[in-house]
């Protein structure tokens, strides 16, 4: 066995495990640092808001001293000191935060009864830009920072101030709160969750709220003096509102109900439907009605005259001779002839009847042999004869007879 190869190989597998070691501890190193960064994170956003917290009720419980020292350009100067002195910080409370830099709460009155409150950092070293929108993320809405890409403004994720209202420069990496009071009251622009006593403007928008193509969910009564505009409506209860405009079409799977006298109007024609009472339903402005189908009823009356452009099909039959009322009912036979009921009693119109029945054009013939007997057909007595029925298209015909 070569000694000198396997010497070699074990060489090369020392120095795969040793660079795989190195990795491991640039890693281990590397997430060890965001670790201690993390914790240096949490540490400054504590000790901000704590500054924060102090300085709030400090200014509230001094309103009236603090109003009068500020200036719209001129702010009151808040230190750690004084809120030590005047124990809203403990006596132990560290001046600096763990990057170095001190606290200044500065407080100037842009108009009368409101302050607004800037707490930024100052000296000290520098934050990375990491490391302060971290800190400020961890404070929530009222944590700032400020910007190498901006330094003369402190800015939060939903507000920006500058600088020079405060008359104060800190420079980049600099941490950064904002308070704002009026009349003693702690006020800001942020919108409240939930409901503050005395505060109703803490859960009033003042511009408009775009949701950015997101839901709002269970939400219960919604209360709109305006507008309401969207694309679609899904309702599964009711929808009450003093008019409805519709530029489409309207489908209901139920009635289409009305509570008073109106209904159905046309508004482009004047026209459409309604009850007044509760027997009649009645067209609006006394409009005709049309149709190329059917008009079919209990009973159809007309209070004018009425016109047919076809024929007048009667389907009630009536025997002649036989008892009728009222007077003027009109009717017809079993072979179609128009009868009317007069004096109680159905008649042909105009006094006509139907005589005799009979083969033949002029020698008549029996119809009840077939036509093959000689038969005298003649009117009935006190009548006489005014022409001829033809009753099958052929040579079977009756007499028509007319009183005398």
């Amino acid at each position: 066995m070569d000694m000198r190869r396997n010497s070699g190989f074990v060489s090369i597998e020392i120095m795969v495990v040793l660079i795989v070691i190195a990795l491991a501890i640039v890693k281990g190193t590397q997430l060890y640092m965001e670790y201690l960064d993390g914790l240096n994170q949490q540490m400054a956003a504590q000790q901000q808001m704590k500054v924060a917290e102090a300085g709030s009720k400090y200014i509230k419980d001094n309103f009236a001293a603090v109003l009068a020292a500020a200036g719209p350009t001129t702010p009151a100067v808040i230190t750690v000191a004084m809120l030590k002195n005047t124990h809203y910080l403990p006596a132990g409370f560290s001046d600096k935060n763990i990057y170095g830099q001190d606290y200044r709460i500065l407080t100037r009155k842009p108009q009368a009864n409101q302050l607004e409150t800037l707490i930024v950092t100052t000296g000290g070293s520098a934050a990375g830009e990491i490391d302060i929108r971290r800190v400020a993320q961890i404070i929530g809405a009222q944590g700032g920072y400020i910007s190498s890409t901006n330094t003369t403004v402190a800015q939060g994720a939903a507000w920006q101030v500058p600088l020079s209202n405060y008359g104060v420069s800190p420079g980049a990496g600099r941490l950064a709160t904002a308070l704002f009071f009026q009349d003693g009251a702690i006020a800001n622009d942020y919108l409240y969750r939930n409901a503050v006593p005395g505060r109703p403007e803490l859960n009033r928008m003042n511009t408009a709220l775009n949701m950015g193509g997101n839901n709002i969910e269970a939400a219960g009564t919604v209360n709109a003096t305006g507008n309401v505009n969207a694309q679609n409506l899904n309702a599964q209860a009711n929808i009450t509102a003093q008019n409805a405009d519709i530029g489409g079409e309207t489908y209901t799977n139920g009635w289409f109900r009305t509570r008073g006298d109106g209904g159905w109007y046309s508004e482009k024609w004047g026209g459409g439907w309604y009850m007044s009472d509760s027997t009649w339903v009645r067209s609006w402005l006394n409009k005709s009605i049309y149709t190329g189908g059917q008009v079919r009823g209990g009973e159809v009356r007309s209070d004018g005259r009425t016109y047919v452009g076809e024929y007048l099909q009667l389907g009630g039959v009536a025997t002649e001779g036989a008892d009728c009322a009222p007077n003027g009912l009109i009717g017809r036979n079993a072979v179609g002839l128009t009868l009317s009921c007069q004096s109680e009693v159905w008649k042909p119109l105009g006094g006509v009847s139907l005589g005799a029945a009979f083969y033949g054009s002029s020698i008549g013939y029996d119809p009840k042999d077939g036509g093959t007997a000689p038969y005298d057909a003649s009117c009935p007595p006190d009548t006489v004869m005014v022409g001829l029925r033809n009753i099958t298209n052929g040579d079977y015909y009756h007499l028509i007879c007319r009183p005398l």
